[in-house]
């Protein structure tokens, strides 16, 4: 098809699939946004898709390049330092009741326990803790990895739809 009408054709698409169009330069290129912050796949990661058209032979060529947002990237950044930060307290939490256990002085945390009976369940709540902390970094970690691998992936479909 020619390149004004497969731009009418993948702006629609676009708009259709819930993207939100960033910039245009109608039948060359569109700019839009797709996906959250929230979004935890290629798909549903929140991204920048640029498409640009260009006339070839008897059609139009699209070439696509996507980016993960820059909003995106930093709340898993902020969030898994965050949960690092968190783990690391608990930790440290849980180092310091085992030695308050072991000499029954008072520590720094040794408040928490109120009573020394009180330390042992402190001690697996804090490990507990940092352990779920750090099974979500290691799965944001993963999310990220993966997200940025098949950045693509909603363009690339939208360009197979356009195709047919």
């Amino acid at each position: 098809m020619k390149v004004e009408q497969a731009y009418v054709e993948l702006k629609a698409m676009l708009l259709q699939n819930g993207c939100t169009v960033a910039a245009e330069a109608p039948s060359n290129s569109i700019s839009v946004n797709q996906g959250s912050v929230w979004g935890v796949s290629p798909r549903t990661a929140k991204k920048m898709i640029t498409f640009r058209l260009f006339p070839a032979d008897s059609g139009t060529r699209i070439a696509v390049s996507s980016s993960l947002a820059q909003n995106w990237k930093s709340l898993t950044i902020i969030g898994s330092v965050l949960s690092i930060v968190v783990a690391s307290v608990c930790l440290w939490i849980s180092l310091d009741l085992e030695g308050y256990l072991a000499t029954l002085q008072p520590t720094l945390w040794s408040w928490i326990a109120v009573k020394p009976e009180f330390a042992e369940s402190f001690i697996i709540l804090t490990r507990v803790s940092a352990v779920v902390l750090i099974a979500i970094v290691v799965s944001e970690i993963v999310v990220y990895v993966y997200a940025e691998s098949r950045v693509d992936a909603f363009a690339e479909e939208t360009l197979k739809r356009l195709s047919r």
